[in-house]
């Protein structure tokens, strides 16, 4: 037997917990046999008289210069075929075992054995403690690897078993049905059994489901799936979780590995990010660019998994985000007339237009839902007229100014009046404090509302819009602004009463 100093010091400032150590030491097993022999080789037999637990695989076992050398690893030259890759898991393992555990770690492979243990050592005249391994060559030939752990509690064994159901494969009990599996990446149902609480939580994206990456569990998800991805890399040593826009890259990742009909199977799931965008251009958080990858991979691989997705799900609107003022103001205007004439429909982002569904913005032009314009003729000009000099009569200095008003030409237009405005730089407020935040340019008023008995809708109508001056349709203020008007008009109602008979006999007299 011979003692083999690792050249790291007791005092080394690394802390893992219970897991991380039975982590490390399993995967040193898994990476032997595979995903695929994992199960069917692995074992597991706890004494907990002698509180002792051995763990053994039938394999061809290694040498034990893989274990002397911080940073050295078989498996580095093959990335995303193993769950290990640094070459200091075992090592760091063993030192955090032995110190914080008080465990006794003992190992055999081939025709050798060893012991971890510590070793007394002299830096700069300053005594230290250092991990070792006592070796002993020459013994009997095995065809097994075993490793036994001394001083180990039954919660010691349950953990290891929750460890265990940390890494990746077939058999694993919280896999449930099989949705695609590949040597790349693979989707399951989660089965019925509980998750263990030492399994990786994740963030923002608590639940039963379980995100795998690079053959070890990384993170939960809110949905009951396991999502598993062998080759993506997250660059992280201690493989602690993972934050929410890592997942959300592993999930992008993922899309290339599995095919159209899962691709479909996915999105119908992640069903509730089908209208997300990102809060700006360079939002990790966001689902937007997982769901149109999906997309594309049904549409470009599998046209018919494309068609019967629209059977399936008729009533979808795309709703394109405005880059600009026109847009914007096309799409509050589509979606008040999705909000009357198709309730039930559903706003989606714009990746679906690569299904064949169409806009909020074209349905609405098709319908004819957008006000077309025009200047108002002689006999529109009188009504206006008489509309203009009752607001000066009842509101007094309440307006800044009365701007030209148009006509709302087609009945099919959702909206009874509108206002163009502009952004007003000046600080300017009327008698009654309020401030004029917007000029209007232009107001415009339905064409079908200037009928003999439309005073009262029309003047609404046109009160409304020159209310635009304080504010938007969900301000406070110009909440405020018609409040005072409603007040102002029924303290004036004979006022009210002859703009309303002048509007009656403007008609009366065209007979």
């Amino acid at each position: 037997m011979k003692t083999i100093p690792l050249n790291i010091m007791l005092s080394y400032p690394v802390k893992w917990t219970k897991q991380q150590v039975l982590r490390d030491i399993v995967q040193n097993f898994y990476d032997d046999m595979g995903a695929d022999n994992f199960h069917s080789f692995f074992k597991i037999i706890y004494k907990p008289d002698e509180k002792e637990i051995i763990l053994s695989i039938a394999s061809k076992g290694f040498s034990y210069e893989w274990l002397l050398h911080m940073g050295a690893s078989s498996k580095q030259d093959r990335p995303g075929k193993f769950a290990g890759l640094f070459g200091e898991g075992f090592k760091i393992a063993s030192l955090c075992a032995l110190r914080d555990y008080n465990w006794k770690i003992m190992m055999r492979s081939r025709d050798w054995s060893l012991e971890v243990c510590s070793l007394s050592t002299i830096v700069d005249d300053k005594p230290l403690k250092q991990l070792a391994y006592n070796v002993t060559e020459g013994c009997t030939h095995s065809t097994e690897t075993v490793l036994t752990i001394q001083s180990f509690s039954k919660e010691d064994a349950d953990l290891l078993e929750e460890v265990v159901l940390g890494f990746y494969f077939p058999e694993n009990q919280l896999f449930g049905r099989c949705i695609f599996e590949n040597e790349y990446a693979a989707i399951y149902e989660r089965s019925s059994q509980k998750k263990p609480a030492s399994m990786p939580s994740g963030l923002k994206l608590h639940g039963e489901g379980i995100v795998y990456i690079g053959f070890q569990a990384r993170g939960s998800f809110y949905l009951p799936l396991v999502i598993c991805n062998h080759r993506f890399e997250t660059k992280s040593r201690d493989r602690h979780e993972i934050y929410f826009g890592t997942i959300l890259d592993m999930l992008i990742d993922t899309v290339d590995y599995i095919d159209a009909k899962t691709s479909c199977y996915l999105l119908e799931k992640l069903e509730k990010h089908w209208y997300d965008y990102p809060d700006t251009k360079r939002d990790v958080d966001s689902w937007y660019s997982l769901i149109r990858k999906l997309i594309r991979k049904i549409v470009f691989f599998d046209s018919r998994l494309a068609a019967d997705f629209v059977k399936r799900h008729p009533h979808l609107i795309v709703c394109e985000r405005p880059v600009n003022l026109h847009m914007r103001n096309q799409k509050t205007q589509a979606l008040a007339w999705k909000r009357l004439y198709l309730p039930n429909a559903r706003l989606v982002q714009d990746s679906f237009s690569l299904l064949g569904y169409k806009s909020i913005v074209q349905l609405c032009e098709e319908d004819g839902g957008f006000n077309i314009l025009r200047k108002p003729d002689i006999n529109e000009r009188s009504l206006i007229k008489i509309l203009e000099d009752a607001g000066k009569k009842l509101f007094a200095d309440f307006f800044f100014s009365y701007p030209e008003c148009l006509i709302i030409e087609n009945d099919s237009s959702v909206y009874s009046g509108t206002a163009n405005l502009l952004k007003n730089k000046n600080n300017t407020y009327n008698s009654y404090g309020y401030l004029y935040r917007y000029t209007l340019i232009n107001i415009a008023i339905k064409k079908s509302s200037l009928v003999r008995d439309g005073f009262t809708k029309s003047f609404s109508t046109y009160c409304h819009e020159l209310s635009h001056c304080f504010g938007g349709d969900n301000s406070s203020v110009f909440s405020h602004a018609l409040t005072d008007l409603i007040t102002m008009i029924t303290e004036k109602c004979e006022s009210l009463a002859f703009f309303n008979r002048l509007w009656m006999e403007h008609f009366d007299n065209r007979r």
